[in-house]
């Protein structure tokens, strides 16, 4: 065990720059009027690299097994309709899920969901760039148990509830989210340089496929892009575009990330904390904040909760290797690590550096290790 001793000072600057507390370059968020104040609670690590390119590509879809803890479903909009689980690292894949019938097409995202005690799987095919679709469908199914040595192929029989807009028209949607509380799934509309919107549908088990269900428009996201001007004299985009959203299992989170591959800079998670009582069209109505951990993904379109403290983020890489985030809530908030009053010391373990007083040992991000 090889232990480095440095000044309080100096740890503190090292720890900034070692302890993945990355800065955010974008400006300040513009919503709803309001400029936000950055979150600074969570710390973005990258866990993996989904390097199985063969099987899956631009990733638009994620959602944590609930069956098989440690999993992470991933579907595609860009290959056959199947479904691949891999762990966070990415490297192998534990299982792959093909559809009995071919019931949609342009998935765009995925979340998982609980509903009379049974784990659903649910895949919003949706997308719509061109605005000319007339047949929306959610996709849904109950999720399978992961068993990569003798069963690492399935094959499950999907159902699907088809939907219209109350207004009528054709809407370009990349979100979905499931509220375990209220068993509801919400869908956000993805529009460039303007509003994007919010509808819900309530999730029951007796749908018909031969009928239209008419979602329940919610409340509108973010701002239009009239927002007044940077420092630099740059106008504001403001929160447009959106690509992906979830809830925690418990209801009591929710994050909502869009993405601008034309300007970087205006692409953010947004995060709400839900009040108890409230639901969660009241919460998304509520000033959220932007995450100052998340940096620019490249077709960043794929968000999922694994539970109040980690999520995970992936998206489409250049070359076709997709990373796979991990961000993780801290415990202690570092500047009150850094304010207790007994001297530091910075200490190299193994290979990871930690800071230790006469309180305790401390992970960089704050983390008391125990």
């Amino acid at each position: 065990m090889k232990k480095v001793l440095l000044s309080f000072s100096v740890a503190v600057f090292a720890l900034l720059a070692v302890g993945g507390l990355s800065c955010n370059a974008a400006p300040r968020l513009v919503y709803n009027g309001d400029t936000l104040e950055w979150n600074k609670d969570w710390i973005r690590k990258q866990c993996g690299t989904l390097d199985i390119q063969e099987n899956i590509i631009e990733v638009s879809g994620i959602a944590c097994s609930r069956v098989t803890p440690g999993y992470i479903w991933m579907q595609s909009d860009e290959t056959e309709k199947y479904i691949i689980a891999t762990d966070e690292k990415g490297a192998k894949r534990a299982c792959k899920l093909k559809m009995s019938k071919t019931i949609g097409w342009d998935w765009e995202d995925m979340s998982g969901g609980v509903y009379n005690g049974t784990n659903y799987l649910f895949i919003g095919s949706f997308g719509d760039n061109k605005e000319t679709r007339k047949d929306y469908r959610i996709i849904w199914f109950e999720e399978p148990a992961i068993d990569s040595v003798n069963m690492p192929e399935q094959t499950v029989t999907p159902n699907y509830i088809r939907y219209k807009y109350p207004d009528g028209k054709s809407h370009n949607n990349e979100a979905l989210m499931y509220d375990n509380l209220t068993n509801t799934i919400y869908i956000i509309t993805k529009v460039y340089y303007n509003v994007c919107q919010v509808f819900k549908m309530p999730f029951r088990l007796d749908y018909n496929p031969s009928d239209t269900l008419t979602v329940e428009y919610v409340c509108d996201l973010g701002v239009r892009s009239d927002l007044g001007y940077s420092e630099k004299n740059q106008p504001y985009k403001g929160f447009h575009l959106v690509t992906g959203a979830d809830i925690s299992p418990d209801g009591k989170y929710i994050l909502i990330k869009n993405h601008n591959n034309i300007v970087a800079t205006y692409s953010w998670i947004l995060y709400w904390e839900r009040q108890e009582g409230e639901s969660i069209d009241d919460a998304i109505q509520r000033q959220p904040q932007p995450l100052y951990c998340y940096n620019y993904e490249w077709q960043g379109e794929a968000i999922c909760w694994l539970d109040d403290d980690t999520f995970y983020t992936t998206s489409d890489a250049d070359d076709g290797n997709p990373p796979i985030y991990k961000y993780t809530r801290k415990v202690q908030d570092i500047e009150a690590v850094a304010s207790q009053t007994s001297p530091w010391t910075k200490v190299l373990m193994g290979n990871t550096l930690y800071l230790r007083s006469k309180e305790g040992l401390y992970t960089l991000d704050g983390r008391a290790v125990r």
